[in-house]
């Protein structure tokens, strides 16, 4: 799959999901959805902060680990004329800022389907429990009509 449709599958899945926590209906599953969401947006504005703050920082460091790639010795025999230069520095400056860049949208993607996965578990179980609970109110509810049955004798059928 391409990055893009990657990234709109899981914005999608975690719109979804913050849609169906919406209709969690006990307080402290309410409680612990908005705590997840409040604690990734922090660690998104925090990631977010850092990036444009390190931005040249994390620039550096890749364009030394791209130049100490580009500087390994390639032990195979092509003619000079026909090799590629690997110091062009206008190219490994591009990818270095691209490096940063991918970085940066890879920690956040990987935010949001941290933040989908803490809110499936917590909508999944609070699911559960909901349908546990209606199987046992709707099993009670046919015992109590069978158990009061005011038909008349002969008409009774189980």
């Amino acid at each position: 799959m391409s990055s893009i449709t990657e990234d709109l599958k899981r914005t999608f899945d975690l719109a979804s999901f913050r849609q169906r926590a919406k209709s969690l209906t006990r307080p402290a599953d309410l409680e612990k959805m908005s705590e997840i969401t409040k604690r990734y947006a922090r660690e998104g504005n925090k990631q977010e902060k850092l990036y444009k703050r390190d931005y040249t920082t994390r620039v550096e460091k890749a364009l030394r680990a791209r130049i100490d790639k580009a500087g390994v010795k390639d032990r195979s025999f092509k003619h000079r004329l026909f090799g590629s230069d690997n110091f062009d520095k206008s190219a490994l400056t591009r990818q270095a800022h691209r490096d940063v860049q991918h970085d940066h949208a890879r920690r956040m993607s990987q935010l949001a389907s941290s933040e989908t996965r803490e809110l499936d578990v917590l909508v999944s179980t609070a699911e559960q429990r909901d349908a546990t609970k209606q199987e046992l109110r709707d099993k009670t509810r046919d015992d109590f009509q069978r158990a009061t049955d005011r038909r008349a004798r002969p008409e009774r059928r189980r």
